[in-house]
């Protein structure tokens, strides 16, 4: 039987890490996906000492440029002749705004725009895998801050915005995602769901300031290890579809089940709009094409 493959998304630390680890005990090999070889390169030796059998292998790239991403995955296509689930995991709450060139909020860009030029650049190696085993599975990290999201600020540069909104747009980008991926990949094989992990307690949001620090302080000693966090992304990666339930294709889990997201933004008026702008967005970005 042939092993199955992940992409992992900032698998150096915490959700992440954790992630892999359980995956490669459940005997997935891994490719990690980090911006900082030195972390991912630790990394690299904590799983395989976790379980020398699993092969993992490490790809340098920036999140939050899609032409270090559409290198990232051109290697990917050319080195792999699969790619059974791609964990989009990476994310982070800003201590401050800051924008790209192209006046886009860089946590957005990252968490966001990132992952779906990921997603865009792999389609074709997933659909191949999914049409080969039928099972393919992406799992997109959101929270349940997506509570606090608008689509009405995304794609904008609003610089009174503060870094708790615009992680809470961040996540709400995450939710209709995930739905939007489980449309155009409809009827392929792949599948796709997003998670909130719960309130977990890892470096994230270690530079933040002001009322969202507080509440993280307030929060601390309530929040979960990194591998309880991970739970339900491993259960997606990794349970038999039956358990997932084959009509929760596009929805959002927390503690292993799919839960109602609770923001009246999520529409499938928007779930078009941010995949449609989305696409219009990396293919007017330098390196960026179909």
């Amino acid at each position: 039987m042939t092993k199955k493959l992940a992409l992992i998304t900032g698998a150096n630390s915490g959700i992440g890490l954790a992630t892999a680890k359980s995956l490669a005990h459940r005997g997935f090999d891994l490719i990690l996906l980090v911006r900082n070889e030195k972390k991912g390169q630790d990394a690299r030796s904590e799983l395989q000492k976790a379980n020398p059998k699993s092969q993992v292998d490490l790809v340098i790239a920036s999140l939050d440029d899609v032409e270090s991403i559409k290198k990232a995955a051109d290697h990917i296509k050319a080195t792999y002749d699969r790619l059974d689930v791609l964990i989009n995991n990476a994310g982070y709450t800003p201590a401050k705004l800051e924008f790209t060139d192209e006046n886009i909020e860089k946590s957005f860009y990252a968490s966001h725009i990132g992952h779906f030029a990921l997603t865009w650049y792999l389609a074709d190696l997933l659909k191949k895998t999914a049409a080969e085993t039928g099972d393919v599975r992406i799992v997109t990290l959101s929270s349940a801050a997506h509570m606090g999201g608008k689509v009405s600020r995304m794609f904008r540069r609003i610089d009174d915005l503060s870094p708790m909104y615009a992680y809470c747009d961040d996540k709400l980008a995450n939710v209709l995602f995930a739905k939007g991926a489980a449309n155009y990949f409809d009827g392929t094989g792949v599948r796709s769901f997003s998670v909130h992990p719960g309130v977990v307690k890892t470096n994230f949001a270690g530079d933040s300031t002001g009322f969202f620090k507080t509440m993280l302080s307030l929060a601390t000693p309530f929040m979960r290890t990194p591998e309880k966090g991970a739970e339900t992304s491993v259960f997606l990666a990794a349970a038999p579809l039956k358990s997932i339930g084959e009509r929760n294709n596009g929805a959002y889990f927390t503690d292993l089940a799919p839960k109602a997201p609770r923001n009246r933004d999520i529409t499938d008026k928007n779930v078009n709009w941010l995949w449609d702008k989305s696409v219009e967005k990396i293919m007017a970005t330098k390196g960026g094409h179909y």
